[in-house]
C-alpha cells in the first residue's frame, strides 16, 4: 500500500512539473533548406552624440533612411543608410507649446509627418522635421480600462515599433504581471489607433499557456511584432509560443501558423504559481537558461518572414560578451508562412539582435564593437535550397 501511495505521489508531482511546459509538436521533424551568409558590414559614423545602445531605430525603405532615437538629447537622427551620412537631426523639445516630453519611440512617414509617443503620458504627437507639434492626442484607453479588463498599454522599442498604415498607428505592448485575473480575452497586446476618428481597436490576446502558467512576469512576457504592409497583416511573436499569430487589418481576424525552431523541444514555465511574488533575479536566471522566441520581420524584397529564437545561455559566450550570451537562431518562412529552415547566427560577434531590420541587401543586425563612435550592422543573406 505504501508503495502505491509513493508511486502516486511521484506521478502527481511529475504531472505538475510537466503541465508547465509548452511543447514543440514538430521538434526535429522539419527539413532545413536554409543557409545564412554575411554579405556586408555597415559602419555609420555617429560620433559621441548618439548612443550605440539606442533602443529605437526605424528603417524607411522608400528613402533609404535609418533613423535613431537618442534619449540623451531627445533627438531623432536620420542617416542615409547606403552612404552612411547624416541627413538630418530633429531635436524634440520637452516643454512649451512644442513640447513632447521625453519620447519612447516614433514612426517616420515623411518630413512633414513624424509620429512620436510619450509613454509616461500615453500621448501621441504629430510633429514635422522642424520639431513643430501639429497635434497631440492622448490614447483614448482610460474608459477601456474597466474593472477586470487589462489592456497592455503600448511600450515601444525597435522590435516592438509604432507602425503607420492606412491612416492608422499600430503599437504593441505587454502584460508585465502574472495576474490570476488574466483570461483569453482581457489582455490584448496590440493597439490599433485610428487617429482621425480618435478611436482604438485592441487585438491579439496572449495564447492560453499565459493564462495557465507563470512565465516570470515583467519583460519576459514581451511580445514582438511586425506589419506586412503589402497584405495588411500584423505578425505577433510571443516569446513562449512556437507559433506565430497573424491578424488581418481588413478582416479583423487572427490566424495561427507554426513558426517554431527545430532545435527547441519545449519551453518550461517558471516554477511558481500566478499571484505569488516573483524574485526577479531568480526569474532572470531562469529566463537566460530557457529557450524563447524574439523578433519577427517581413522581408518585402524576397517575400520571406524571419523569426529569431534564443537557445539557453552558453557559458562560453557568457564569459566572452556582456550582452550576446545566448546562441541565436534565425527561422525562415515563405510568403505563405510555411517553414523553410533555420540558421545559427555567428557567435564570434556580439549581436544586439533587438536592433534588426530588413533592407534590399538582407537582414541587418546591430553588432557591438569597441568603437562607440560607429553604429555597426552586419547584413545577412539567406540562401534557400530547393
Amino acid at each position: 500500500m505504501k508503495k502505491v501511495i509513493y508511486l502516486f505521489i511521484i506521478f502527481y508531482f511529475s504531472s505538475c512539473v510537466n503541465s508547465g511546459t509548452e511543447k514543440n509538436l514538430y521538434y526535429g521533424k522539419k527539413e532545413n533548406k536554409c543557409e545564412i551568409h554575411r554579405v556586408l558590414k555597415k559602419d555609420i559614423p555617429i560620433g559621441d552624440s548618439i548612443s550605440v545602445l539606442t533602443n529605437y531605430i526605424q528603417y524607411v525603405k522608400e528613402d533609404d533612411l535609418l533613423l535613431f532615437y537618442n534619449q540623451y538629447d531627445n533627438s531623432i537622427y536620420a542617416f542615409n543608410y547606403e552612404q552612411g551620412t547624416l541627413n538630418k537631426s530633429i531635436q524634440l523639445r520637452k516643454e512649451g507649446n512644442n513640447g513632447v516630453g521625453e519620447i519612447q519611440g516614433f514612426s517616420y512617414v515623411n518630413r512633414d509627418s513624424i509620429f512620436v509617443y510619450n509613454y509616461e503620458m500615453f500621448t501621441l504627437f504629430l510633429v514635422n522635421s522642424s520639431a513643430t507639434v501639429l497635434w497631440k492626442k492622448r490614447l483614448p484607453m482610460d474608459e477601456i480600462s474597466e474593472k477586470g479588463f487589462l489592456p497592455a498599454y503600448p511600450w515601444l522599442q525597435t522590435n516592438c515599433p509604432m507602425v503607420y498604415w492606412n491612416n492608422k498607428l499600430i503599437l504593441g505592448g505587454f502584460g508585465a504581471t502574472e495576474s490570476e485575473k488574466e483570461s483569453s480575452s482581457n489582455l490584448p497586446v496590440t493597439t490599433i489607433y485610428e487617429f482621425q476618428k480618435d478611436t482604438v481597436l485592441l487585438a491579439n490576446n496572449y495564447p492560453s499557456q499565459y493564462q495557465q502558467y507563470n512565465w516570470g512576469g515583467a519583460f519576459f512576457r514581451m511580445p514582438y511584432f511586425d506589419v506586412n504592409k503589402d497584405n495588411g497583416t500584423i505578425l505577433v511573436s510571443f516569446p513562449q509560443d512556437h507559433n506565430l499569430y497573424v491578424y488581418s487589418l481588413y478582416e479583423f481576424i487572427q490566424k495561427k501558423y507554426y513558426a517554431g525552431c527545430n532545435q527547441i523541444k519545449q519551453i518550461n514555465a517558471y516554477d511558481q504559481k500566478k499571484g505569488e511574488i516573483i524574485d526577479q533575479e531568480r526569474a532572470y536566471k531562469w529566463y537566460l537558461n530557457t529557450p524563447s522566441y524574439r523578433n519577427i520581420h517581413y522581408d518585402p524584397y524576397r517575400k520571406l518572414y524571419y523569426r529569431l529564437a534564443c537557445l539557453p545561455a552558453n557559458e562560453t559566450l557568457k564569459k566572452k560578451y556582456t550582452i550576446g550570451i545566448r546562441p541565436i537562431i534565425l527561422i525562415v518562412m515563405d510568403e505563405y508562412l510555411r517553414y523553410l529552415g533555420e540558421c545559427v547566427l555567428p557567435d564570434n560577434i556580439e549581436l544586439r539582435y533587438t536592433n534588426s531590420f530588413v533592407t534590399k541587401d538582407g537582414l541587418n543586425i546591430q553588432v557591438l564593437t569597441d568603437n562607440e563612435d560607429l553604429m555597426t550592422f552586419y547584413q545577412f543573406e539567406v540562401n534557400i535550397h530547393e
